[in-house]
């Protein structure tokens, strides 16, 4: 008995039946080629891929039903695989179908399999995302917006285009052609010279003009002879045209603050390439980008222009200006400032060192005493305060002379967060008016040395005179003695308060240091005080237990001029508070009056020399503003502080605070 055949005749032709199915349903498309290159099957998805019915291709050579493809990259994969007897795997464009193709050929005895895809979705997927990401690099690259542009053009072409315009609204309404991209430079050139003699119709129902009306993306997929004869004005327009050959195009608009301002133009021009709605997805996408990069520059330029008007007008004045950063380095000075800080121009002045301007010079204060850079306003903004103000001398290293004299005042620019992100400085030089002070003190301490002696005499004779009278009983002229050593006690507190602001100025203050009882002072002053007043009780509340070390006299001197001051401001008030404390390490002393009290806008100029408050709807007190700058100064002498609380018509309370005593152990 014979043995049977593995694979009956019926069972082959099922098995066979099954393969054909399956290659019947599957997406790829199937082709057979013989040894002879003649198709021996395909499948429904290759006809329809091929456009062509398998009767029109069985029994057929590829190459003679494709003339085109003879020499292509198929062709040479196709032979390569047949040749080699090797697997071949490969992606390709084929103009004629305007596709992209992945295909892979299996070579036999008999001739290729050969599978393949239309890729062409994808490969346009690839082929736009690389370019948004190059067009992005391109757009974040600069801030010349036309520059940008033109590399954008220029990377369009010839990747996702033949042709490559891009037209802005001018300012008065007309539209520009900034950007023409071809691959050949002569055809630029003449496409230029073609819209200077065709300029576009603003009123257009299609194309640039249309889009930039209405901010509506305009494609056509395929652009047919129809739409160039609508489009032409002339026949010699409609000539060029069709020369070029365009065969499709998109128009898509620059939209800046909901407004269009420009378009971008692909066009196509031959190749069987035409665009898709993802492809006009892609061009929306980077005219977005573009649109912001646009706007970005021009915000740009706007604030580098009203930089470079504001620079002008910052080196026109005559006051110094600089800008500090957080770390104390200038990063931006006028003029003025290099000058007065004796820089040898502004670029020298940004690049020497934060201290090393200060270096140049020994900075003193209006005492002439030493200024430490840590006092600097600059430094004390980044320090904590809100505005610093300064008066520094700059005295030349060299001649030991004052060389210049600067008011300096310093404010904060707050960030996002609200830190400190730089200090603007402004440098006024006052030194004329330094000088002419200087004139004045020394007028002022010559003309006082020169009352002093006289006004001396004058206490001697009058006290001799009161003694005589009191002895003859001459009531009558006793009391006109009276009243001039009382005058004469005026004038003398007003030559020694003369003779105390120059030695101030002058740096020659002079101060006897001592420990002693903060309280018992207070209560010594306010008796005395009390003795010279019976309008107000001057009523202590409290005390510090403290000792401090200073000048007794000289405190004491503050603390007459804080007590009699609340008397004199406050002559409806029927008490002044004298209020004793310690806070951390420091005893404080205020004084409070119920009086006029003092404007806001006052505070720290009452403590100015010869500053006094005028107000023309209410009296006006005798005195000449010095009071209060001498006791801040002697006060400050002692490392303490004077300060000042008060609201108009609320009356006002001045504090002073001294350090504690520490002893050693």
């Amino acid at each position: 008995m014979s043995a049977s055949p593995p694979f009956p005749d019926e069972t082959k032709l099922a098995f066979d039946r099954q393969i054909l199915a399956a290659l019947e349903s599957i997406n790829d498309g199937f082709i057979v080629l013989d040894t002879c290159w003649c198709y021996t099957y395909l499948n429904r998805a290759a006809e329809t891929m091929l456009q062509k019915n398998r009767e029109d291709l069985l029994g057929k050579n590829i190459w003679e039903i494709n003339p085109e493809a003879v020499g292509t990259t198929f062709w040479e994969k196709y032979h390569e695989a047949a040749d080699a007897q090797t697997i071949v795997e490969f992606e390709d464009f084929y103009p004629p179908f305007g596709k992209w193709f992945h295909v892979r050929v299996y070579p036999s005895e008999a001739g290729l399999a050969v599978y393949f895809q239309i890729i062409t979705e994808h490969k346009q997927l690839q082929q736009h995302l690389h370019f948004l990401f190059h067009a992005s690099k391109a757009l974040s690259s600069s801030l010349d917006y036309k520059m940008t542009l033109q590399t954008i053009a220029n990377l369009a072409v010839p990747h996702i285009a033949d042709w490559c315009t891009i037209d802005m609204l001018a300012e008065d309404g007309s539209i520009e052609q900034l950007v023409v991209a071809h691959p050949d430079p002569q055809r630029v050139a003449w496409a230029r010279e073609v819209r200077k003699k065709y300029p576009l119709d603003r009123n257009a129902n299609r194309g640039i003009p249309h889009v930039l009306r209405t901010g509506t993306s305009e494609i056509a997929p395929v652009i047919s002879d129809d739409m160039l004869v609508a489009t032409a004005v002339d026949s010699e327009q409609l000539r060029l045209l069709r020369n070029i050959g365009f065969t499709s195009g998109m128009t898509i608009p620059f939209v800046i603050e909901g407004k269009a301002t420009g378009t971008v133009t692909f066009a196509l021009a031959g190749g069987g390439r035409h665009y898709t709605q993802a492809d006009l997805a892609m061009a929306e996408e980077l005219a977005a980008r573009a649109s912001l990069a646009i706007h970005n520059a021009r915000l740009y330029r706007a604030v580098q222009q009203s930089r470079d008007q504001l620079d002008i007008i910052l080196q026109g004045v005559a006051n110094g200006i600089i800008v500090y950063d957080k770390d104390s380095h200038i990063i931006y000075a006028n003029e003025a400032a290099a000058r007065m800080t004796g820089s040898a121009s502004v670029q020298a002045m940004l690049e020497t060192p934060p201290t090393g301007i200060a270096e140049r010079y020994e900075l003193i204060d209006e005492q002439r005493q030493p200024f430490s850079h840590s006092r600097l306003t600059h430094a004390r903004v980044l320090a904590g305060e809100r505005d610093a103000q300064t008066i520094i001398g700059y005295k030349n290293t060299a001649t030991g002379q004052p060389e210049r004299w600067s008011l300096v005042k310093s404010s904060p620019v707050f960030g996002e967060r609200g830190e400190v992100t730089m200090v603007v400085t402004i440098v006024h030089d006052i030194t004329e008016r330094i000088l002419a002070e200087q004139r004045k003190d020394e007028f002022i301490s010559m003309t006082s040395h020169e009352l002093k002696t006289p006004v001396t005499s004058l206490k001697g004779f009058t006290n001799v005179l009161q003694r005589r009278l009191a002895k003859q009983g001459d009531e009558q002229g006793l009391h006109y003695l009276n009243r001039i050593d009382a005058q004469l006690n005026k004038l003398t507190k007003l030559i020694s308060d003369l003779l105390d602001i120059s030695r101030i100025q002058t740096g020659k203050l002079a101060f006897q240091i001592e420990a002693f009882d903060l309280d018992t002072l207070i209560h010594e002053t306010v008796e005395n005080v009390q003795a010279a007043t019976t309008t107000h009780p001057l009523l202590i509340k409290g005390r510090t237990g403290a000792q401090v070390l200073g000048d007794k006299d000289r405190l004491g001197q503050v603390f007459i001029n804080l007590l009699t001051n609340a008397v004199k401001y406050s002559p409806l008030a029927n008490k002044v508070l004298v209020r004793l404390s310690r806070d951390q390490g420091q005893a404080i002393v205020s004084v409070q009056d119920f009086g006029v009290g003092i404007d806001q806008a006052h505070h720290q100029k009452i403590f100015e020399r010869f500053y006094q408050v005028t107000d023309p709807n209410e009296a006006t007190y005798p005195g000449l503003g010095i009071g209060l700058y001498i006791s801040r100064e002697i006060v400050e002498r002692h490392h303490g502080s004077l300060e000042v609380e008060s609201r108009k018509g609320e009356g006002a309370t001045f504090s002073v605070a001294l350090p504690l005593l520490q002893l050693s152990p």
